[in-house]
């Protein structure tokens, strides 16, 4: 029981033993104050334990901040207000963190306060608060953010030094001190990496971090540096975890696909198809089959990288046509097998469902029009059972039907005579194309082994291989027109490097002649960046996620 407490029962105690007395009774122990015990520790406990740090309101900030600039006399609580928005700005001015003159006067606030041992617990979160919220891609290039780190550790030893006893807020500033370092980020990066932790909770109660924070950045460039040095096991094996990691962090959900898909391109099984993976960027980019400059796929991974992915769909949507949209007839294994085998070469795959298909409510097919929700097309002037597929193999698309009874259809890309993408697909007026006479091949003579190239299977190949298709053809996602040339052998590696980061913000640094090494620094994180890198040879330096070295 606290001193206080104590001496308010010693009091009531001894008028009630004295009362008693005077009442002929004799003395009897009074109860101890239960409930009043248990309040005082709830509200040491309350006292004690770590509360969030709430962001300061914007617009007392926007207030306060006048009144400095103005250079008005502000009162503590104003100052404190400032305090927290060294780095607001506006559509009129910049952060005050900017500005060197204006800045200074801040600092020597700071300063005077922690000379005067006056500076508070709440005027040193909002300095922090200023701290994580600056928005720069380098703030240590910023000699005011520097300084105002300088302030924010010479002022928490000020606010320790006048605790009577340590309070659980500064044993979580002390076990995070890297934050007021050069190296900020790399610690949580490592722990994040490691799945020791998932989020930052526990640093809220130093001050809320905004989701545009420089920290935010660091951490996420280490993780993302580390994916490319897992093995192809442990890599696999903690997709998962960094596709749940993305659901939990939107703002990085981005890079985070886009270093595992780069990843996965690099793996040894990259031909198995990943489906969380493909499902997690289908979700954040639709479909990587668009046949428009609007891919967005193209915006995140290098080309080669979405090839990967449309040979993806390709084998499943080939799988589900042969499988599930089979009609009345058993599935055709031998059109299942033919096809399967350029799946890899497929840069555009459409299933265009019969109506029968459209309204079937078996739980497979709910899952699969969900599932492929557009993508799919609608196949009108057809008996109900039939169903078609379109696949794009090099500058042609082949028209498949899972009815018995109708050939395959081949028409170049450049002038095919209809929209593969439309929703309705007529079959005599656009897949058919009747008058039109398109190249039809015939699925005869019937093969005697399913899954052996010969009847119909060897005719076929003999008909790709007059349209410069072979079984052997490079993965591409544009197959006419390359958009990633293989580099010659002479070309030297600083060619090499040069080709890989076009658009890229990087620096190169050889001391090869010296007998050192060739160094590449990247000015900003860039999963594709870093994938191509490692396919170039090159390894990271240690502690140095955006520098990579190869001799």
């Amino acid at each position: 029981m606290s001193g206080s407490l104590a001496k308010l029962a010693a009091v009531i105690e001894s008028q009630l033993i004295g009362k008693r007395m005077g009442m002929g009774r004799g003395p009897e122990p009074l109860l101890r104050f239960s409930h009043l015990q248990a309040a005082s520790h709830e509200l040491y406990q309350r006292y004690e334990r770590a509360e969030q740090a709430l962001p300061p309101p914007h617009l007392k900030r926007r207030e306060a901040l006048n009144k400095f600039r103005n250079e008005q006399k502000l009162n503590p609580s104003e100052w404190r207000l400032v305090f927290s928005g060294l780095s607001d700005k506006s559509e009129r001015v910049g952060p005050i963190l900017e500005e060197s003159q204006l800045f200074d006067r801040v600092h020597h606030q700071v300063q005077e306060r922690i000379r005067q041992r006056s500076l508070s617990r709440r005027d040193w979160l909002a300095l922090c608060f200023s701290y994580f919220g600056y928005e720069s891609e380098m703030p240590d290039a910023n000699f005011s953010w520097c300084t105002l780190r300088q302030d924010i550790k010479d002022g928490l030893e000020s606010v320790k030094g006048r605790q009577v006893r340590e309070k659980e807020w500064i044993r979580i500033v002390q076990q995070y001190e890297e934050l007021f370092t050069d190296t900020a980020g790399e610690g949580l990066g490592e722990q994040m990496f490691n799945g020791e932790i998932d989020d930052l909770s526990v640093l809220q109660t130093i001050a809320q971090i905004p989701d545009s924070s420089w920290l935010w950045r660091r951490i996420f460039n280490v993780l993302l540096s580390r994916i490319f040095n897992l093995d192809d096991v442990e890599f696999e094996y903690r997709i998962a975890g960094f596709i749940a990691l993305g659901s939990q962090h939107p703002k990085y959900v981005h890079d985070i696909l886009s270093a595992c898909l780069s990843r996965y391109y690099l793996a040894s099984f990259r031909e198995k198809p990943s489906s969380i993976l493909k499902q997690a960027a289908l979700d954040n980019w639709g479909s990587p089959q668009m046949r428009s400059r609007e891919n967005r796929w193209l915006q995140h991974v290098k080309p080669d990288v979405c090839a990967m992915v449309v040979a993806w769909f390709a084998k499943e949507d080939l799988e589900h046509f042969f499988n599930l949209l089979k009609g009345d007839a058993e599935v055709d294994q031998a059109r299942l097998f033919y096809w399967l085998r350029f799946a890899n070469q497929m840069s555009y795959t459409r299933i265009v469902m019969g109506s029968g298909a459209w309204i079937d409510r078996s739980q497979d097919f709910v899952h699969f029009r969900e599932k492929n929700k557009g993508r799919l097309s609608r196949l009108e002037g057809a008996p109900m059972h039939n169903n078609a597929v379109v696949m794009q193999i090099g500058n042609y698309l082949f028209v498949e039907f899972s009815g018995t009874g109708n050939a395959c259809f081949v028409y170049p890309v450049d002038t095919c005579p209809f929209n593969p993408d439309k929703f309705m697909l007529d079959l005599n007026d656009d897949l058919k194309q009747r008058g039109r006479k398109p190249k039809r091949l015939l699925h005869t003579p019937v093969p005697y082994y399913p899954n052996k190239v010969e009847g119909w299977l060897s005719k076929f190949d003999d008909e790709l291989r007059a349209l410069g298709i072979t079984l052997n053809g490079h993965i591409s996602a544009q197959p006419a027109q390359p958009l990633m040339q293989a580099t010659p052998q002479s070309v030297s590696i600083e060619g090499k490097v040069e080709a890989a980061l076009v658009g890229i913000p990087h620096t190169l640094h050889d001391t090869r002649a010296k007998g050192g090494a060739f160094y590449v620094q990247l000015e900003r994180p860039d999963p594709t960046a870093m994938a191509a890198l490692h396919r170039l040879g090159f390894k990271q330096v240690n502690d140095q996620p955006l520098r990579f070295w190869r001799h």
